[in-house]
């Protein structure tokens, strides 16, 4: 609600206008009636008066100083929001100008309205041009391309909305983001002091710069930029460029309203999402932004992932990394979050130890978590999966979530095989231990995760292995969709991995790359353009790869093809090799479930010798296509009905019966 002295002068400066168009439809009848001027005169002394009483803090005021503008432009903003916002003055500019008023306010209407003579008027009509800043940050737009005397202008809704106290920023503003508020409560650590005492002396300089904060999400690089504008006074509003459909007009409108609003408001404008203008390798989105933060009036600050974002702006430019807290200040920020939640010690522990989330990603959780568990006070299970449900979002379809079904025990491997597989999860699971409580992790170049590969022919059980360390290691199991990540656009390809490894590493989450021989094979020579930009994504991939902090499962059935920089990096390479009898039994054995009815004549050692070159998906698909010929012939499943399966996998398998050999 706005305060009385507002409402007072928005209608005080609302009704001036429309006493003024009376007093000039008066002007000019003929017989002019005096009596019905003094009258007028006196209206509108009265209120003249409202308006001098309540000019000190009022807002108009305010943005007339940040604009720099003159008496007569505020005077001509304030005819162009009375023709908005007032449908009691239609009728008397009708009477003055005919239908042609109806498409906005000119200086020469305006001139008539305000008596203005000689070098006032002409002054105001070289001022209300393009490079007003009343045009040039959107307040009026132009209706027409008349001469500028003559020219149309209309105030845009929000500018009438402001003068009259309402506090809603612009609809365009709020469908991609809104006022960012400063949390009650700061940072937690010291490295959180020195970064706002760091933007808060940026965002006071001279002459204001734009900031790029770069950072995984969630890690507070919004929160941080609100702290430090309220310090030095201001507001801040943002918007999410990504939550915009893909094009110019979206873009240009989106960020003319935001602009707007921080003329209005003085606020600081966050932008994120930039990353995503030029995902098609044109700049054309780019250079829209650019020229919307060179026309800002005050600082601003674009939160990115890309480390290193070109923005070709005129402006100052100071560029600024917003790291990941360490684990003692994310137990701080859990702590500081649930306060009386049911959530024990060790459990704020293993929250703190296991999700690499700053104070963004802490409180995107925690208000996900009491949704789902409809309690203010939520529970661990109901934070983890407030937790997954933001990765999800983050992963953007890029990656799909695997549910996993099976069990350790329904798992047929060599020996040697399932020894690896045991040692890699217990890498990820002690981790914290070897690496940071005995500090061997210093020892490591880069990132502290782990990496693998997983080889061998197709069916031989490599993504039911990465589907149970997930479960094992209470991790989701997300498997990268490449037909979606692989792109044709230069760089395209590297930023949407980015952003699968920056929502996988904040969730602590498993990633699969099947197939991985696709995105990971050998360097080759450089013969012509696309070889040099395969060879730069391979390198990326080897870079973060490195980096990650979490559990990287690559799959292939060509080893052979994968580059050899990544086979030095891994910590374990799991040969799957095709089951061998006795294994072939047990897979076998492993389908027949207590529930499945079954004849007395089953034989699995016959199944299993009978067709050596099954793996266990071929065994399984074999399995459940006999219970359904069962099933349709109404009795249990038999050995004929397996046989009859088996016969039709292997065919389907490219392999002949009789003669075959392993």
């Amino acid at each position: 609600m706005a305060n009385p002295a507002t409402a007072a002068r928005y209608m005080a400066a609302i009704e001036r206008v429309r006493l003024r168009a009376i007093r000039a439809i008066e002007l000019g009848s003929t017989p002019r009636r005096d009596d019905h001027l003094a009258v007028l005169d006196a209206q509108l002394a009265a209120v003249e008066a409202t308006l001098i009483e309540t000019a000190v803090g009022a807002r108009d005021g305010a943005l007339a100083r940040r604009l720099e503008l003159g008496p007569d432009e505020l005077d001509f903003l304030w005819t162009a929001v009375a023709m908005t916002a007032d449908p009691r003055l239609w009728p008397h500019l009708q009477r003055l100008g005919g239908g042609d008023t109806a498409r906005g306010a000119s200086v020469g209407l305006h001139a008539l309205l305000a008596q203005l003579e000689g070098e006032r008027a002409l002054g105001l009509g070289l001022a209300i041009g393009p490079a007003s800043p009343l045009v040039r940050h959107h307040l009026l737009v132009a209706a027409d391309a008349l001469p500028l005397a003559a020219r149309r202008f209309v105030a845009a809704p929000r500018v009438a909305a402001y003068l009259a106290g309402d506090p809603t920023p612009d609809a365009e503003v709020l469908a991609v983001g809104g006022v960012i508020a400063p949390p009650a409560d700061r940072f937690v650590d010291a490295a959180g002091d020195a970064l706002i005492a760091q933007l808060t002396a940026l965002l006071a300089g001279a002459p204001p710069p734009v900031l790029v904060l770069d950072g995984s999400p969630g890690v507070g690089r919004r929160t941080a930029v609100a702290i430090a504008a309220a310090a030095t006074g201001r507001p801040t509003i943002g918007v999410d460029l990504a939550r915009l459909p893909l094009g110019v007009d979206a873009l240009d409108a989106a960020l003319a309203a935001l602009g707007r609003e921080v003329v209005l408001t003085g606020a600081v404008a966050v932008i994120a999402g930039a990353d995503q203008l030029d995902r098609e390798g044109d700049r054309t989105l780019a250079r829209i932004l650019a020229k919307h933060l060179d026309a800002l009036p005050g600082p601003a600050a674009l939160v990115t992932l890309e480390r290193g974002l070109e923005v070709a702006i005129a402006r100052p430019l100071v560029r600024v990394s917003v790291p990941t807290p360490p684990v003692a200040t994310r137990r701080a920020l859990w702590d500081r979050a649930l306060g009386d939640a049911p959530v024990t010690p060790d459990e704020r522990d293993r929250l703190a130890m296991r999700y690499k989330l700053g104070p963004g990603g802490v409180g995107a959780a925690i208000t996900t978590a009491r949704r789902l568990g409809a309690s203010d006070a939520p529970r661990l299970p109901d934070v983890v999966a407030g937790i997954r449900n933001n990765i999800a979002e983050r992963m953007g379809g890029l990656a799909q979530r695997v549910e996993v079904k099976q069990a350790w025990d329904e798992l047929v491997l060599g020996a040697d095989t399932l020894d690896q597989v045991r040692a890699l999860a217990a890498r990820v699971q002690h981790g914290h231990t070897v690496l940071e409580k005995w500090r061997l992790g210093q020892k490591l170049h880069r990132g502290s995760g782990v990496a693998a590969l997983f080889s061998g022919p197709p069916g031989t059980g490599k993504t039911m292995v990465a589907g149970l360390i997930a479960r094992q290691l209470e991790l989701e199991l997300y498997q990268v969709d490449l037909s979606k990540v692989v792109s044709k656009w230069v760089g395209e390809t590297e930023k949407q991995l980015a952003q699968i490894f920056d929502a996988a590493d904040a969730g602590h989450a498993l990633l699969l790359f099947d197939e991985a021989d696709a995105l990971f094979a050998k360097r080759t020579e450089v013969k012509a353009a696309v070889d040099r930009y395969a060879n730069l994504e391979v390198n990326y991939l080897l870079q973060r790869v490195e980096a990650f902090g979490g559990i990287t499962i690559l799959t292939t059935n060509l080893d052979q093809s994968i580059d050899p920089a990544l086979m030095r990096r891994l910590a374990g390479h799991v040969r799957f090799w095709p089951p061998e009898l006795d294994e072939r039994v047990a897979l076998w054995k492993s389908m027949l479930n207590p529930d499945l009815p079954v004849a007395d004549d089953l034989d699995v050692d016959e199944l299993a010798t009978r067709y050596p070159e099954m793996t266990g998906a071929n065994i399984r698909n074999a399995a459940i296509a006999g219970a359904f010929l069962a099933a349709a012939e109404g009795v249990p499943v038999a050995q004929q009905h397996l046989l009859r399966a088996a016969r039709i996998e292997y065919v389907s398998m490219g392999r002949q019966l009789g003669g075959q050999s392993r």
